[in-house]
């Protein structure tokens, strides 16, 4: 993960991969809601059936807002193992 992100070309050039992906049907969305899911696992942020329900909305959204989310959860995890 990375950011803080100043533009969305910041985003962007994060999820690129994703976008080069997305000649197949659901293909960019399931790669999206990867991202959101696998940045939970790593930090072990337990997640409740209404919790998965939001971050499948939320990869129905273009793949750098959920960079953006992704990173905002890293840097707060991380940022708590730092303080904690």
């Amino acid at each position: 993960m990375s950011g803080p992100y100043e533009t969305e070309n910041d985003a962007y050039m994060e999820v690129r991969d994703i976008y080069a992906s997305h000649g197949k049907r659901g293909v960019m969305r399931a790669r999206t809601h990867d991202l959101l899911v696998s940045v939970c696992a790593q930090h072990d942020v337990e997640l409740g059936e209404y919790d998965r329900a939001v971050l499948r909305w939320l990869a129905r959204h273009p793949p750098e807002t959920a960079q953006v989310i992704a990173g905002i959860i890293d840097r707060a995890a991380k940022s708590a193992r730092a303080t904690g």
